[in-house]
């Protein structure tokens, strides 16, 4: 067994079954973590002695730094719940004392924000991970919210349940054409809501880096403003999409929020942090109505760790990660992801790195 894969987290069969069955195909070695299946024996049962089988609570570091050292090394990490592997776990994971160093983290999905990007470059670890695999269920994330909170559906959801019949107590909505759309962050992901909203009627406005050009922008249907402050000036609803730096951890905080048109709606499917959430709820209850509603994916704390103050806020939507969670989307990131094992594992990396 000189290159094997140690699978971290997998999704729950049958895509489960399909990821697998790709990786035995191109008859790579596989080691299967059980802990966060319910059905582990089934599992077993169906592979049999084709796989090699642990169980490990991935978010207990020193328990995974042990099992990964016990078992002499794994060539490959390959994750898709955003488990955090920081500078110490790499550099065990990557040891030359072991028998099989750490060679590669192959991350199903296109964040890699949990991932020490230094620490794999200082051990020589490469990196891949699938850009664009969750594009297309982002973006009907974003148009999903935008559509059920411009409409006050929410807030007669609520009502309705607690028996008041209450059409007309609310001013009458805007349809989805009368709203202007500003995108923070102009990459691919950015680039299929805009594409979804435009066939929508919606006018969009973005703001990116320097490369996202006036020209640019013509090309792909929208309009270009040049700074964060006169896009929030303009749109009805902001979705963000900038993946999460040292220059926009905070980037949406009370200025922000403060400059952003009354009655807009604010969504975030990009990262965590990118948002300051306790001003965003101080914001919320100290200025009801300013926006008319949030729609927040991503927190600074998940997982176990969840514990946002934005729980409990009025008119804020608040979902566990799973904007690019469909059967499409996994079942293509768990294909690429394979597919750039495999190519790494024979030294064709191309343009799989990050």
């Amino acid at each position: 067994m000189t290159f094997c894969t140690l699978i971290l987290d997998a999704p729950a069969p049958p895509l489960l079954f399909d990821e697998i069955d790709r990786f035995l195909e191109y008859d790579l070695a596989v080691t299967l973590n059980l802990h966060y299946f319910s059905d582990q024996d089934s599992i077993v049962d169906h592979y049999g002695d084709r796989l090699y089988y642990v169980n490990i609570n991935c978010h207990d570091k020193l328990a995974l730094i042990a099992a990964i050292q016990g078992a002499g090394g794994y060539s490959v990490l390959k994750t898709r719940l955003n488990i955090p592997l920081d500078d110490e776990l790499i550099q065990a994971a990557a040891s030359h004392a072991l028998p099989y160093p750490l060679r590669a983290i192959a991350q199903a999905g296109i964040g890699v924000n949990h991932i020490d990007m230094q620490a794999a470059k200082r051990c020589g670890v490469v990196v891949l991970n699938t850009p664009g695999s969750n594009a297309t269920a982002v973006a009907e994330y974003v148009l999903a919210q935008a559509l059920f909170l411009s409409r006050d559906l929410n807030q007669y959801n609520t009502q309705t349940h607690a028996g008041h019949w209450s059409k007309g107590r609310l001013a009458p909505a805007a349809q989805i054409a009368e709203l202007t759309l500003g995108l923070v962050g102009t990459g691919s992901i950015a680039q299929t809501v805009a594409r979804k909203a435009q066939a929508l009627g919606m006018r969009v406005i973005a703001t990116g880096s320097e490369r996202f050009t006036e020209q640019l922008a013509r090309d792909l249907g929208m309009h270009r403003r040049a700074t964060l402050e006169q896009l929030l000036a303009e749109a009805d609803v902001v979705s963000i999409h900038t993946p999460l730096t040292p220059l926009t951890r905070g980037l949406f905080g009370s200025a922000a929020f403060a400059r952003m048109r009354p009655g807009s709606i604010l969504i975030n499917t990009a990262r965590g942090g990118i948002i300051d959430e306790d001003q965003l709820a101080t914001f919320m209850t100290q200025f009801p109505g300013h926006l008319k509603a949030i729609a927040i994916d991503t927190f600074s704390h998940e997982k176990d760790q969840f514990n946002s103050p934005l729980v409990g806020i009025a008119n804020a939507m608040l979902t566990p990660h799973i904007a690019g969670n469909t059967r499409a989307a996994i079942s293509l990131a768990s294909r690429q992801i394979v597919d750039k094992i495999h190519a790494f594992s024979t030294g064709n990396t191309g343009s799989s790195t990050v």
